[in-house]
């Protein structure tokens, strides 16, 4: 089979593609021929050797695919050749790859493997992060930093389905004309203004419920002094580079929470929780309440190139590779 296979850790370009034996799987596993695998922020640093977790190469990266069961283990009691969205703790980007049973979510043909492919991380992340640790309201109002980002696709879709008012924050005309597209209410262009003036501006000066922040920097302390009193700063990580120190001064005059939210620790330890927000992202996709369809599609040799988009922030949109 074929992989993407991370042998040094650094730049991307250092990944090879090799032919490697297809993994075998334990009783409570299976295998699944992979259609599509999700690609995400944390795969180029995970393969620099930045992520919070450094592993030792080699290894394939990737832990989100979408494809169909081929082979069971004996407790398992999945039928060969159902669909399925995967969560491998490692080797998405492959030909195959084996999971435990209790990180396999079976799903219709109506969803798409490019769109399963794309649901785990970014909208399970976004839709734990502001049903969960949020607690987000209807009519609320909600500021996204890197609006055109895999989690800004995310938090403007599930925004607009979970009746938030979508505040996109993007620094460019090509990423200002994407989230156009996906319907977001309102843009903040940050390299043209300032942030929380702005932010001011479209909240009749009340200033926002809500702020979804995949970005760091500097642009973290310029949302959190755009919220309302009583909002809450999502942090999701920081694509910036750069880990912002926040003034504590501004959580206690404006009453603001910041939230951590690191969904795959919350995924080991709420399994439950977890299984429910799944059953409930792909309803949303059977109904016809969302749809995710990812604007970069890659080849498994192009894998670096995708990485590289992460780190120097030309990435728009949701990116996957099809196998």
């Amino acid at each position: 089979m074929k992989s993407v296979v991370c042998t040094k850790l650094g730049n991307p370009e250092l990944l090879e593609i090799k032919d490697m034996d297809k993994p075998e799987v334990s009783n409570n596993q299976v295998l699944i021929k992979v259609d599509a695998a999700g690609v995400n922020y944390p795969d180029a640093l995970l393969v620099q050797g930045k992520y919070q977790v450094v592993i030792e190469p080699p290894f394939i990266p990737g832990n989100e695919v979408c494809g169909y069961i081929e082979e069971v283990g004996k407790d398992v009691n999945l039928e060969i050749g159902t669909k399925v969205i995967g969560l491998p703790e490692m080797g998405g980007f492959s030909e195959y790859v084996s999971v435990n049973k209790s990180l396999v979510i079976p799903i219709s043909e109506k969803v798409t493997s490019f769109a399963g492919a794309s649901l785990p991380i970014n909208y399970g992340t976004t839709y734990y992060a502001l049903k969960r640790r949020a607690q987000a309201s209807r009519g609320e109002s909600l500021l996204i930093l890197g609006g055109s980002g895999g989690i800004g696709t995310a938090a403007i879709q599930l925004g607009h389905i979970m009746g938030l008012k979508t505040i996109a924050a993007v620094g460019s005309d090509e990423k200002e004309d994407y989230v156009k597209e996906l319907k977001v209410d309102s843009i903040i262009r940050y390299d043209k203004e300032n942030l929380k003036e702005k932010a001011k501006e479209l909240t009749d000066g009340k200033g926002v419920d809500i702020v979804i922040d995949p970005v760091g920097g500097d642009v973290s302390e310029q949302a959190l002094r755009a919220t309302a009193w009583n909002g809450r700063l999502l942090v999701i990580g920081f694509a910036q580079g750069e880990i912002p120190k926040i003034p504590l001064n501004i959580t206690l005059v404006k009453g603001v929470s910041i939230v951590g939210v690191w969904w795959g620790r919350w995924t080991q330890t709420s399994p439950q929780e977890t299984a429910e927000d799944f059953s409930e992202l792909v309803g949303f996709i059977e109904s016809g309440e969302l749809n995710i369809t990812p604007k970069n599609i890659y080849a498994v040799e192009e894998v670096p190139e995708a990485l590289n988009n992460f780190l120097t922030r030309k990435n728009i949109g949701k990116t996957i590779i099809k196998f």
